[in-house]
């Protein structure tokens, strides 16, 4: 039994220290592939403003960055003509920061390029490793929500 609980525990700090690291170099090695030129926080800004309109608050904490960062990132996207600031209408000292046009076409050729990257090289994968990942990501579902509840 304690021989079990040892590997076990061995088999979690390999997933903890894993996980990010390959997140990580997935997204790097797509951005390195990517015919635009475009930070991994700035796809995650322009992620998140596909969902909406989102407050610089709102970006800085989905991105783990402090506010003067993300203000400094709305201005480049804003340069790039990706996203816009508007009133907010439930707030009009508050300022959201909206998608544009330009910007959703950029994320939809983002979000096109990185699946076709992956569906190359994952239809060499054998359909078992393909179940397994599918599955995983079910996983990694559950367990961000459980995450996200424990520090909501």
């Amino acid at each position: 039994m304690q021989l079990e609980s040892t590997a076990r525990r061995d088999q979690l700090d390999r997933i903890a220290e894993g996980l990010p690291q390959r997140a990580n170099a997935i997204s790097r090695l797509f951005l390195a592939h990517s015919g635009l030129c475009v930070s991994r926080t700035e796809v995650g800004v322009l992620r998140s403003l596909a969902q909406g309109p989102r407050r610089i608050t709102e970006l800085a904490e989905s991105e783990g960055v402090s506010q003067p960062g993300a203000t400094m990132l709305v201005n480049r996207l804003q340069e790039r003509g990706w996203v816009t600031r508007e009133a907010d209408p439930c707030d009009r000292r508050a300022v959201l920061v909206v998608l544009t046009d330009a910007g959703r076409e950029v994320f939809d050729r983002l979000r096109a390029e990185y699946r076709a990257l992956l569906h190359e090289e994952m239809a060499t994968l054998a359909d078992e490793e393909v179940r397994a990942l599918a599955r995983a990501i079910e996983i990694l579902d559950k367990l961000i929500g459980r995450l996200r509840a424990r520090h909501a």
